[in-house]
């Protein structure tokens, strides 16, 4: 049977280690956390079966070296364990969700001697972890997120790293590809298209990215990279009034992935209230508002299609 490691490796951070990690993601990752969990308990549901199709397994596996020592991050319950599983040497699953790993793990796939699970993200691998390709399915991380993510990895792989996205109006794999490329990866984009049903405009669409990271040296630092995905703001103090709303509504009519808002900082706690309040106003499920030691943080979320 295959490894299993039930205990994230960075099971003893404390509170406030961990919070700081969940900064990183780009958008409040909690509330898809806990959705994980409850979808792992609808057994006649495998996590991500609506995004997943059979070009798109071709796709990605025409990317992926035989015999490769391969991390998988956000194995979910194992849609794309088993032929992954069939193309590497050996496969690292990486998934969050207790409950996700429980269905993994009864799997016939968790039988193999070529597979170890483990519970956690990719800043719970050990330090001294390192893979062939790493593949990204679907991550809920956003924005500058997705970059943090790439380096994270790309400091843990010596070939490339192959993420899996959405095809919808958000267009996070455009920015991602375009930071990434800024940032010196070499960056590839295919956009799979599911033809087994003909033409429709239902058919199922998704973006697979591959990063090479074999010839990668950092360019600039990540945390830096966050000037290639916003736009900066700086507003007068005392702030005027209602320049919360009119950022906000600005915000959502142009088309930018993310503001940086700045002002004195004797105004920053007051305007950044005001910014939460017109953002729950104005665009509640479409913005979210973040007070960080650079400024205040607009950040425009996931368009989830119904």
């Amino acid at each position: 049977m295959g490894c299993i490691d039930s205990k994230p490796a960075g099971s003893g951070k404390s509170r406030k280690q961990n919070r700081r990690l969940l900064d990183r993601f780009g958008v409040p990752i909690d509330a898809t956390l806990q959705q994980r969990e409850r979808l792992a308990n609808r057994y006649d549901y495998e996590f991500g079966q609506e995004r997943v199709f059979p070009a798109l397994v071709d796709a990605l596996l025409q990317e992926v070296p035989d015999g490769c020592r391969l991390l998988e991050v956000g194995a979910a319950t194992g849609l794309l364990t088993a032929p992954l599983l069939k193309r590497a040497g050996h496969l690292t699953a990486l998934e969050p969700s207790e409950g996700m790993l429980r269905r993994l793990v009864a799997k016939d796939v968790a039988e193999s001697p070529h597979l170890t699970v483990v519970k956690g993200m990719a800043e719970d691998l050990l330090h001294d972890q390192t893979f062939d390709v790493a593949v990204v399915t679907f991550t809920p991380r956003r924005g500058v997120g997705l970059l943090r993510l790439l380096h994270e990895l790309a400091t843990r792989v010596t070939d490339q790293v192959i993420v899996l996205f959405d095809e919808d109006n958000t267009f996070d794999w455009a920015y991602l590809a375009r930071a990434a490329a800024v940032q010196g990866f070499k960056v590839r984009l295919s956009i799979i298209v599911d033809d087994s049903q003909g033409i429709s405009a239902e058919r199922k669409r998704a973006v697979l990215l591959v990063a090479d990271v074999r010839d990668w040296t950092p360019q600039l630092p990540s945390d830096d990279a966050w000037v290639f995905e916003a736009r900066e703001i700086e507003v007068p103090f005392p702030v005027p009034h209602g320049t919360a709303t009119r950022l906000v509504r600005y915000f959502l009519t142009g088309g930018d992935r993310a503001l940086i808002v700045r002002t004195h900082k004797d105004g920053v706690e007051r305007l950044y209230g005001n910014l939460r309040t017109a953002a729950h106003r104005l665009g509640r499920d479409e913005v979210t508002v973040r007070s960080t030691n650079d400024g205040i943080q607009i950040v425009r979320l996931p368009k989830h299609s119904e």
